[in-house]
């Protein structure tokens, strides 16, 4: 087995870095009462207490010094309360209706007379409306917006960033004055306008933003008592046509895995560790708080195979455009993701889709990237075969090779262009988009096409109460030959394993006319040698695999203002897609893909999700901001309707003639439909005190069509959550320690079950139906997780440095066993409850915001660690009978396999290795001078455990740097840990290819106990042309570090020589550019598939490709 002498160094790095984070983070919260120095932030509450004295508690507490004259009258009482308030939202609460104006120059208050100017002409009718968002279009809450000039009128900006100030003339002349703590002042010209938007730019970081939260609630940031991470939409500067892809190294706790399957194919999104056996681990994708349907092809519960993988088309998040995303959210762990019960346990991935500015905007963007094939494997060239035979066991050639396995890749290419149109007027927001996302794999006839259109519209009327927004998508997508990997159909196979001495070229050619069939058949003369090998040419052109998918989105929302504290809302979305998958095998196919003529496979199905929800919402203080109460209490429908009608079999009369009328349906044919219903009732509350402690409980309760004729109903799913910003309760006001804040929650949520189970159907057969052959237990129940975490997040130096901490412990219960039952069963199969499975782990980030000069410059690190464990298996009741059982097997070969083993994790690999004698020396002939494999009668005990395909931990570091509108980023991503079984290299090996095998017969032979023996005998042996290789000598460390993204831009200050064109932005951007550590011969990062077992087995899996591309984004 081959060993990573770099392993013990990067799991000692990753425990050293994990306690050296935590201890930071322990000491700077033990050190709060020891550095409370000055701070100008200003907290106080006074009652009918003369202005004079509170003039004094400013001063003491922020440092400022007033200054005012005689005819300032500063005598009168007033009545304020102010918590942790920035200096100008201090004196705007204090002087309001004092007649007293204010304004600050340096570190002095100046105080005067207002003005006495005519009285204003006030409308009833208007009023003026705003908004402040941030730089990414998030809502801000608390900014104190000032008329300049008149610090009498003012408003502060609610939960959705909002405020109104009564209209007048001297408001339509006025400008704004808009501040808060951690953004840049801004002035902003009323200019006449009814409707104002206010996008404030990042000071100091210490910022009061709302953050989306499950089903799409805002929160105040301060206020969760979570994990929320979200990104904008910087994250697609690296465009990949699965939007998925970008996201990458950038979330603590997060697992992203492409399948390698080419453009647009599915990824494998993991959070927090897998929690199931059977039924699926990916996070759940929502638009705008409403959850997608899956639409994917695979089953995620499925067993490892090493003949499956091949034709895995795209999911359904790989159908949106990145262009029509303004940004994502991670809900990373059960307690945020309450709110979405059955569905919840997995995480949540959440987009939210773009709207248009006020104004008139038009944009035009191309993304262009090419991609290489990288990580290939070394092969050799100086070894040919013997006459009539595949495998390079033959002689060393006499002359150099003349072609590689590269000439048969080609450069791949993603082209995506979108083109936008926003109107933005007063109440009234439109955003459309088109766009086309075309796209080619490194492997020949490998193709993607997508064509997305776009409306998004958004209006307030009934004096601004009333909030309708409408939103359309169409989606088309066109996929061909999309191949993972595997042994079926994969052209690999014969390209890696083909001969130096043999000639690639000449196979391109790959059909010839045959008189006696009278059309052209395969070109190839050698067989499947046991791997339904064909010829690669052939195989890339005809063995067609093609998807087209015709998908709509339709929905809309309408929100009543019943109050300034309280609304109602109500959403609707249908989500329809139909998609037609087609296979098409042409004659002289191998037998065992087609008949004599061909065949053709014919798979139709329509799925379609309808959702409908409904919410009363309050945001209500009391107090004078002293109890702050945010409640939301709904109901929703989710249906999901399926229709699938499926037809294969050889071809009849005409060959390659791919039609239902030219087949025979001996392969299957068959129509499958079914309707899901989810019915849920839903409460959350949220207790504030002081806006430094805040209380959140939530509640769901779930009534699901999958559970019916079980005692399960309804499902109840509860949360609870508290948080405290723990420098506002001790009263820390300190220059360098801005805000420290601690949280705690715990959660219930679940995981939908197999489809049918509850439901006992009866096949039909003959015209009959057959008797049922499967039951699940009287007291089945769906999967729940239990779980809680806790966290600390931290600001310092005025938000120069950003350090978040979360430790999380998930329970899952309730997993689904299908027992070997007793053949006095009536049953064949059933399915019980059992078992446990258990993650926990720290998710760590920290980021520095220091400018270096002119030089804006961001830094950030992120580490995750989590901890598999499966605490319980098989322990079941059926019908009286007891099944008990500690371990169970997933899937494999005879010498490679997973097992799930009480007490270990899920991921765990066993390998075979060779007979060994009682000295512990590998076995050798003392005749033949051959090796055999080791005995394995006695099961896994006889097996040699090899390791777990996860990581022990992960982590990325960023640099991005800013300077009058350049922009370059790098980002470093490392896994740490974990093995991974490369039967590809064992192929090689048992037919010679592999480098080592040329090295070997280069010295004599291969090196056995300090001795050659014959080099053929002995790989072949080992390699067992793959499906029988012992896995001990092909087990790889998967640690590695990359560098997975370069990218710089320039914003081109063209609104400085004309006034068409807004704003210009030219970009480069790399990806997978280099792999800085690696000892694997293959890329540990992509997937065999989306499986819950199709990870840390290479078998000529796709490679990875190294992109690279330039965009360029004109808005006029």
């Amino acid at each position: 087995m081959k060993k990573n002498n770099h392993k013990e160094i990067f799991l000692w790095g990753g425990r050293v870095m994990a306690k050296a984070m935590a201890l930071c983070l322990a000491l700077t919260l033990l050190s709060f009462p020891t550095f409370a120095q000055e701070r100008k932030n200003i907290t106080f509450k006074v009652e009918n207490a003369p202005i004079s004295s509170v003039i004094k508690q400013i001063e003491q507490q922020s440092g400022y010094t007033f200054f005012y004259n005689n005819d300032v009258d500063v005598s009168s009482n007033v009545t304020v309360s102010l918590q942790n308030s920035d200096i100008r939202t201090a004196l705007t609460r204090l002087f309001n209706g004092t007649g007293i104006s204010w304004s600050i120059e340096g570190e002095h208050v100046i105080l005067s007379k207002a003005r006495q100017t005519a009285k204003a002409v006030v409308s009833a009718d208007r009023k003026l409306d705003g908004v402040v968002l941030d730089k990414t279009g998030q809502p801000v809450t608390g900014a104190a917006i000032v008329v300049a000039g008149n610090t009498s009128i003012y408003a502060i900006s609610d939960i959705d960033g909002k405020f109104t100030l009564p209209w007048s003339d001297r408001i339509a002349d006025a400008t704004l004055e808009v501040t808060l703590l951690g953004y840049v002042s801004q002035s902003v010209p009323v200019n006449g306008r009814s409707n104002v938007e206010i996008v404030l730019q990042d000071d100091t970081q210490l910022l009061e933003t709302s953050v989306v939260t499950a089903l799409g609630i805002k929160k105040s940031e301060r206020s969760v008592t979570y994990n929320v991470q979200a990104l904008d939409d910087n994250v697609f500067k690296n465009r990949d046509a699965n939007l998925v892809n970008s996201i990458q190294g950038k979330l603590a706790g997060v697992q992203v895995n492409a399948t390698g399957a080419g453009p647009g194919a599915e990824t494998k999104v993991v959070m927090r560790g897998s929690k199931s056996l059977s039924n699926s681990n990916n996070a759940l994708y929502t638009l705008d708080g409403i959850p997608l349907p899956t639409l994917s092809m695979t089953t995620p519960g499925d067993s490892y195979s090493i003949y499956s993988g091949s034709a895995i088309s795209g999911d359904g998040i790989a159908n949106f455009n990145s262009d029509d995303i303004s940004g994502m959210t991670a809900l990373v762990g059960p307690s945020a993701a309450a709110l979405y019960g059955y569905k919840a346990q997995n995480g949540i991935l959440m987009l939210t889709t773009r709207t248009a500015e006020d104004g008139v905007r038009v944009s035009y963007s191309t993304n262009n990237t090419f991609s290489t094939p990288v990580m290939l494997p070394k092969l050799q060239s100086s070894y040919g075969a013997k006459e009539g035979v595949y495998a390079s066991w033959g002689n060393p050639l006499l002359s150099p090779q003349t072609w590689s396995v590269r000439d048969f890749f080609r450069t791949g290419y993603n082209s995506q262009h979108t083109v936008s149109l926003g109107i933005g007027r007063e109440d009234s927001h439109t955003y459309l988009s088109a766009g086309v996302n075309d796209a080619q794999g490194v492997i020949p006839n490998n193709d993607y096409r997508r064509y997305n259109v776009t409306a998004n519209h958004s209006e307030d009327f009934l004096d601004n109460r009333m909030h309708l927004s409408l939103l359309a998508m169409y989606m088309n997508v066109k996929e061909q030959n999309m191949l993972s990997g595997g042994q079926y159909y994969n052209p690999l196979i014969p390209l890696y394993l083909m001969s130096p001495s043999d000639d690639l070229d000449k196979y391109s050619v790959y059909e010839r006319y045959d008189a006696s069939r009278n059309f052209p058949v395969q070109y190839w003369d050698w067989g499947s040698q046991d791997l339904q090998m064909q010829n690669p040419f052939w195989m890339v052109n005809r063995n067609m695999f093609n998807t087209t998918k015709s998908r709509y989105i339709i929905g809309g929302s309408l929100k009543y203002d019943i109050t300034d504290w309280m609304d109602i809302s109500a959403r609707a979305r249908m989500d329809y897609n139909n998609t037609l998958a087609e296979q098409k095998n042409y004659a002289s196919t191998s037998g065992l893909f087609a008949g004599e003529k061909g065949r053709y496979f014919h798979n139709q199905s329509t799925t379609q999700q309808t959702y409908a929800d409904v919410l009363l919402n309050i945001h209500k203080t009391f107090g004078e901001n002293l109890i702050q109460l945010n409640a939301n209490l709904g109901a929703s429908i989710e249906d999901y309707n399926y229709r699938q009608t499926y037809a294969a079999g050889d071809l009849l009369g005409v060959p390659n003639l791919f039609t239902l009328t030219n087949m025979n349906t001996g392969k299957g044919f068959y129509k499958n439909t079914y309707r899901d219903q989810v019915q849920s009732a839903f409460a959350t509350a949220q207790l504030g005190y002081k806006n430094m402690v805040f209380l959140d409980a939530t509640f769901r309760s779930d009534w699901n069509t999958q559970m019916v004729n079980t005692s399960s109903l309804p499902l109840a799913y509860p949360s609870v959550g508290l948080s405290a910003i723990l420098t506002d309760i001790l009263g820390i006001k300190s220059n360098w320690f801005n805000y420290a804040k601690v949280r705690g929650s715990y959660a219930e949520v679940g995981n939908p079950i197999m489809r049918f189970l509850t439901v006992p159907t009866h096949p039909v057969t003959a015209g009959s139906p057959a008797e049922n052959t499967y039951a699940v237990s009287d007291d089945f129940k769906a999967e729940r997780t239990r779980s809680y975490e806790v966290g600390a997040d931290v600001r310092l130096w005025n938000g120069k440095v950003n350090a978040s901490a979360t430790y999380y412990h998930s329970m899952t219960y309730n997993q689904v066993f299908t027992p070997e039952v007793p053949s006095s069963f009536r049953y064949s199969t059933i399915y019980v409850n059992s078992g446990r499975i258990d993650n926990k782990g720290i998710e760590l980030s920290l980021t520095l915001n220091q400018n270096l000069g002119s030089v804006e410059w961001t830094s950030g690190l992120i580490y995750s660690r989590n901890k598999n464990k499966i605490v319980e298996m098989l322990d079941a009741t059926f019908n009286g009978t007891r099944f008990q059982s500690n371990q169970l097997s997933v899937g494999g070969l005879t010498g490679v396999q997973m097992w799930l083993i009480k007490g270990h994790s899920i991921g765990d690999i066993y390998v075979r290795g060779l007979k060994t004698d009682e000295h512990g020396y590998i076995w050798v002939s003392p005749t033949a001078s051959t090796v055999v494999p080791a005995d394995i009668t006695d099961g896994i005990s006889s097996m040699i455990y090899a390791g777990n395909v996860n990581p022990s931990w992960t982590g990325s570091w960023r640099n991005d740097f800013s300077w009058k509108g350049l922009n370059f980023g790098v980002l470093v991503t490392a896994r740490v840990g974990g093995i991974g079984v490369s039967l590809t290299e064992a192929t090689l090996d048992s037919f010679g290819m592999s480098q080592r095998t040329a090295e070997a017969r280069d010295n004599g032979g291969a090196l056995v106990n300090g001795v050659r023996i014959p080099a053929q005998a002995y790989y072949e042996t080992i390699g067992g042309k793959g499906t029988s290789a012992l896995g001990a000598y092909y087990t790889y460390s998967m640690t590695n570090v990359r560098l997975a993204e370069v990218s710089l831009g320039y914003d081109v200050p063209v609104q400085n020589w004309q006034k068409v064109i807004k704003g210009l932005n030219l970009s480069v951007v790399g990806k997978n550019l280099a792999m800085i550590y690696c000892k694997a011969p293959f890329d540990p990062e992509v997937a065999a598939g989306t499986g819950n077992y199709s990870n840390g087995i290479d078998y000529f899996t796709m490679p990875a490709t190294r992109n690279i591309g330039f965009s360029v984004k004109v808005t006029f």
